[in-house]
């Protein structure tokens, strides 16, 4: 049938085409997600990123008119080029693009510039699956398989659970479902006294002896909840990383690892499995344990390294490849805000909360910690919920029986597991999750720490988490990253 007998309109929207036979006398639409006029692009290789204004799905009766640009806002297709960061046409106030920053294969696709020369990579909101039968990674990796579909592949929300996927909770903030996330590319270093994400910068720490927090404008705590007024010397809205965030970026590593078949997309890839992960600093040598091609440069404190410079550089981004988000496997930890534990209890940060307005203290209701905080930002997970016990102890994440993460689309299963909390049948450690450890304990004011440091391998791992340490603690090995959602 040709595509003059149908009526082809863009509900741009609900991100959807409607068509209808043109000699139809009834409102009879029907809907196709913007991504399915696409195929063609693909097939040709170009991985959904159009670059002509005309596409064919093969699969329909008919051509029809790109009239939308599915590179923005698209994760992308897992095990490709350009997969775990995308592009967006709206821009906060003082941020820019880079050169190349729309231009598929650059180092600075998905790259933007903030006032203060920080570099951010823009995430796409994404649908992720745990465990689905039908997914093609399942005989491999069975109920631990993990498929990620872009915005543009479902409807709405409602469309992507009835089929078994979910929104990362990374993507909601102050009660809206947002199209993405700004994130540090590089760790923040102290640049003229702003929290920035440069390349080759010496990683800012909560403590005196290591490039102190309270070298910044406004002397920050050199303690954990110093990062938070560390991180606002850059401005306002941006927040310190949530752990929803940084394990959105160890998921998106997880489903690219599944996917790929190469290291032409991906740099870390291993074909046995093994080391199938981003490398990093964490060999106490300034190389990774796992790769020893990788090489940092020294940032002058024990054996840390300037954060953006390792070489080969994008074997140490999450998608591996030079525009992803680097530094995620040792090196410095990353503090992060989003999940705490007040007398006895553990809170998770409420989807109605807005991160960039936690602050530093724990008497105020929206401070960070403190029970008037849990009150007004968080939800209970109770005295413990799944592996997070409370209980001082650490064990490595991963199984090969089990599922780790549950697959909840809503609730506090959901947001425990977009948090990186595993289920109990995840504990037994996995090459596939980097045998990486998750630290248990109970401690009053909980701060989490992520990534990893350099000492120690064993310490390290994109999945890490630490659960064991207070707001008031510092340590030479605690850095920050930034985050920001478009207002």
């Amino acid at each position: 049938m040709a595509s003059s007998d149908f009526t082809i309109e863009l509900d741009k929207i609900n991100q959807r085409v409607k068509y209808k036979p043109s000699t139809s006398t009834i409102d009879d639409w029907q809907y196709l997600p913007i991504y399915d006029v696409a195929v063609q692009v693909v097939k040709n290789g170009i991985a959904g990123h159009a670059e002509s204004q005309r596409a064919v799905d093969e699969s329909l009766p008919f051509e029809m008119p790109l009239e939308n640009d599915i590179s923005i806002n698209n994760i992308g297709i897992q095990g490709a080029s350009e997969f775990g960061i995308g592009t967006t046409d709206t821009l906060p106030s003082g941020m820019t693009e880079m050169s190349g920053t729309r231009i598929a294969g650059s180092d600075n696709y998905g790259n933007y510039q903030y006032s203060d020369n920080s570099v951010m990579v823009w995430v796409p909101m994404f649908y992720y699956r745990w465990g689905g039968a039908d997914s093609p990674y399942y005989s491999e990796y069975g109920l631990n398989s993990c498929d990620v579909k872009s915005m543009h592949d479902f409807v709405d929300v409602a469309a992507a659970n009835a089929a078994g996927y979910a929104v990362h909770r990374a993507f909601y903030d102050d009660g809206q479902l947002k199209d993405g996330f700004f994130v540090d590319k590089y760790q923040a270093s102290n640049n003229g006294g702003i929290a920035s994400s440069i390349k080759n910068g010496i990683v800012m720490s909560s403590s005196s002896s290591n490039n102190p927090f309270s070298g910044l404008t406004g002397s920050p705590a050199n303690n954990y909840s110093g990062a938070i007024d560390a991180i606002k010397t850059r401005g306002i809205d941006f927040f310190v990383t949530t752990l929803f965030v940084q394990r959105a970026l160890s998921l998106l590593s997880m489903a690219h690892a599944q996917a790929a078949t190469s290291e032409s997309t991906c740099a870390w890839y291993d074909a046995t499995g093994v080391n199938n992960f981003p490398k990093g600093c964490n060999n106490n040598a300034l190389r990774d344990v796992n790769d020893t091609s990788v090489l940092y440069e020294s940032s002058g404190y024990s054996n840390a390294g300037k954060t953006g410079s390792a070489v080969p550089f994008a074997k140490t981004t999450h998608n591996g490849q030079a525009s992803g988000v680097a530094d995620l496997n040792g090196n410095m930890y990353d503090i992060c805000l989003g999940l705490t534990q007040t007398d006895g209890n553990f809170y998770v940060l409420k989807t109605t909360a807005r991160a960039a307005n936690l602050t530093s203290g724990y008497t105020l209701d929206d401070d960070a910690w403190g029970m008037p905080s849990m009150v007004k930002n968080y939800d209970s997970l109770g005295a413990s919920f799944e592996s997070l016990t409370g209980v001082s102890r650490n064990f490595a994440i991963g199984s090969t029986t089990g599922q780790v993460f549950s697959s909840a689309a809503s609730g506090l299963d959901w947001q425990a597991s977009c948090a990186g909390i595993p289920l109990t049948t995840g504990t037994s450690g996995t090459n596939d999750f980097g045998n990486d450890q998750f630290y248990d304990n109970r401690a009053q004011h909980l701060c989490p720490l992520v990534g990893g440091l350099w000492v120690s391998y064993s310490l390290a791992g994109v999945w890490m988490l630490g659960c064991s340490r207070p707001r008031s603690y510092g340590s030479s090995y605690g850095g920050a990253r930034a985050a920001l959602y478009l207002v």
